[in-house]
């Protein structure tokens, strides 16, 4: 939501002689997002959108207005620059003007989510409206983890499309850990993968990618910790010596720098040096968390070392190393930022960032303490928690801003929605992204009081239609019926057998990290093609079920198709390949058809109680009448027992059934 909207009752149909005009010559850039935004016009349209590099009097013509000298330079972006717009949309014609190109990509985002269709008259239009506009926040990030499971060139293409779209603006890629190290050296050549990272030329094309969508793009090397990768190639670095080998399953890791070794520290130097000349912002992730510490404990010199240093523990030696790198990063003038864990035992200079992941205290102690922060607890996605959750958090409450001074406010740059890839792979991450770092991007975007939760679910889901509209390139919409009817072995089966499955997986919605790392069975390794990595983070059929009233009669159909959902998907449980089904699926299709049907008969039973005011026992074969509440708490336990019933999965369909049951029990 926009800072300031004032809507008109009117509104303008889009013709075939729409174009973009500006009054002045654009630069590489500027060109570049007015070709892309007449490419999304066109795709949710039809038209087919011309520039015209001078102004325009026609009404059907969007009116483009930036005088700046940054305009006209293809300049990287940086933290603070002027974001703000106003567009103007009338029946005379539409003005956008901006400061800065980052205004003018700002606004014409808006612009295309205002675009609506008319399916009775086959029209398109779009409101008049006047719009006023500018971040909350600086810093409206996304982490994506590209070294759990690889993330090529094209997802990381995507992601900043449709990160564009939702006004983020800064791309945090966390280039090694355990399992991966992604990007080329040419210094220290035995570092990166064989087989998949970005080379040098790779790590220039999406700098200018992110930077033409106005999004910077932020490298993190993780140390002294989550370091095995580093290992492999560069034994001399680590605490104990090796042989080392790509990690395959996740957690803290024991390998670990020595940070007692001049020569870890040259070496360091030396590939920050070639690192700051590929990645041009200001700012540089050093990781720093989850310091296991055993092998510093153990080593003898390390304890010589600590010991002549005065130093009481692995905190304090934790300290002197990042002391140590920020001087490092000071010299190739780049700012320290870190996650929280760098707070502790402070020695740093105050003009490095912290990353708040475990606590919200940390925020504030850090700001308090004089350092810039971030927000991202409670903004992992791959928790896959509601929109609702990730929308309630906010990156400072007022009950924070009474603690802090102005100064102290001013330090928190925003937040960060973090994508860890433990369990998504580059044909799954895509669902785990969108659609709900969306509400993150609204907190991060507009003002503290935009907090309408009844609008947040409309908004989202067509939004992450658009995205899929415009041809951003992400594909969890787009390819969802393909990836589901790939767990079809019979090819007699796939045509018939697709739509009850995708019934089935409409109501269902996958399980977070908790859930499936429960499970034991994954590594690095594992295929993410289950029944649970294709569906949706959040159930978009079952919102528009919640949104009937009690009384519609489209329920009785709906539970009705619900209950039968085993009977229409029987024969998918049936023929001689049914164990290697069972593997390809990797959840309990089966059971989760079972418990849908389940789901369905206590929707129609509720149902018919409210019609008949009666209900039976289904205890034992014999028949009499219950207590209403007897009734209902069985209804209850049932529903409940069937929400998550099947190993990392959640039965979606159980909540527009329980509020029915909540509903017979406020009115009887």
């Amino acid at each position: 939501m926009p800072y300031d909207v004032e809507l008109k009752s009117s509104s303008i149909v889009l013709s075939r002689d729409l174009h973009i005009a500006t009054n002045q010559k654009p630069s590489k850039y500027f060109q570049s997002a007015l070709t892309r935004y007449s490419k999304y016009i066109s795709a949710l349209t039809g038209i087919s959108v011309e520039i015209d590099n001078s102004p325009s009097s026609s009404s059907n013509a969007l009116t483009i207005s930036c005088k700046s000298k940054n305009c006209n330079d293809d300049t990287y972006p940086e933290l603070n620059e002027d974001e703000s717009y106003i567009l103007n949309v009338t029946e005379t014609g539409s003005w956008l003007s901006a400061i800065t190109l980052t205004g003018i990509v700002r606004g014409l985002s808006t612009f295309v989510q205002l675009i609506e269709q008319d399916r009775s008259s086959n029209t398109t239009f779009i409101p008049c409206v006047n719009i006023v506009d500018r971040p909350r926040f600086s810093w409206r990030g996304l982490l994506l983890d590209v070294s759990r499971h690889w993330m090529p060139i094209p997802v990381i293409e995507r992601t900043l499309n449709a990160m564009e779209l939702s006004k983020m603006n800064v791309l945090h890629l966390h280039l090694s850990d355990d399992q991966g190290f992604r990007v080329e050296s040419m210094v220290y050549p035995l570092l990166h993968d064989r087989k998949d990272y970005f080379s040098q030329k790779d790590i220039r094309y999406l700098v200018d990618y992110a930077a033409q969508r106005r999004i910077r793009l932020i490298p993190e090397f993780d140390i002294p910790g989550h370091t095995t990768t580093w290992f492999i190639g560069y034994p001399d670095l680590a605490t104990e010596q090796g042989p080392y080998e790509i990690a395959t399953r996740w957690g803290i890791m024991k390998a670990t720098m020595d940070p007692t070794k001049e020569s870890t520290y040259t070496f360091i130097d030396k590939f920050f040096g070639e690192m700051t000349q590929l990645f041009p912002d200001a700012y540089f992730h050093i990781g720093g968390d989850e310091v296991e510490g055993s092998q510093w404990r153990k080593s003898s010199s390390i304890q010589d070392f600590t010991r002549q240093h005065n130093m009481a523990d692995n905190q304090d030696l934790q300290a002197y190393f990042n002391k140590r790198i920020q001087k490092i990063l000071k010299k190739y003038g780049r700012i320290m930022i870190g996650w929280e864990e760098i707070l502790e035992n402070l020695v740093i200079d105050r003009d490095a960032a912290i990353q708040s992941w475990k606590s919200r205290q940390s925020l504030v102690d850090a700001v308090q303490k004089g350092y810039q922060a971030l927000l991202s607890h409670n903004y992992y996605l791959d928790h896959i928690n509601t929109a609702l959750t990730y929308y309630r958090v906010d990156p400072i409450y007022d009950r924070e801003l009474k603690m802090l001074s102005k100064d102290q406010q001013k330090r928190i740059l925003g937040g960060e929605a973090c994508m860890w890839s433990e369990f998504v792979s580059n044909e799954t991450v895509d669902s785990r992204i969108w659609p709900h770092t969306l509400p993150i991007a609204e907190r991060f975007w507009s003002p503290s009081l935009t907090t309408d939760l009844r609008s947040v679910h409309e908004r989202l889901f067509r939004m992450n239609h658009l995205l899929d509209k415009m041809q951003t390139g992400v594909t969890h919409l787009s390819s969802y019926k393909s990836r589901l009817q790939n767990l079809i072995i019979d090819t007699d089966k796939k045509k018939n057998l697709l739509h009850p499955l995708v019934i089935l997986a409409d109501v269902c919605e996958p399980g977070g990290i908790n859930d499936r790392a429960k499970t034991g069975k994954y590594t690095i390794n594992t295929p993410l093609t289950t029944f649970a990595d294709i569906l949706q983070t959040e159930s978009e059929q079952v919102w528009k079920v919640q949104q009937l009233s009690i009384d519609d009669r489209k329920l009785a159909e709906i539970f009705q198709t619900w209950s039968l959902i085993y009977v229409r998907l029987r024969t998918l449980f049936d023929g001689n390949e049914i164990h290697k089904s069972r593997k390809l699926w990797g959840q309990d299709i089966e059971r989760l058809s079972k418990n849908l049907a389940h789901v369905g008969q206590i929707g129609l039973k509720i149902l018919e109680y409210s019609g008949k005011k009666t209900f039976k026992d289904e205890k034992n074969s014999s028949t009499h009448s219950w207590t209403l509440s007897d009734w209902i708490s069985n209804q209850r336990a049932a529903l409940d027992d069937l929400e998550n019933n099947v190993a990392e999965i959640r039965l979606a369909a159980v909540r527009p059934v329980r509020r029915l049951l909540d509903s017979v029990k406020t009115t009887s």
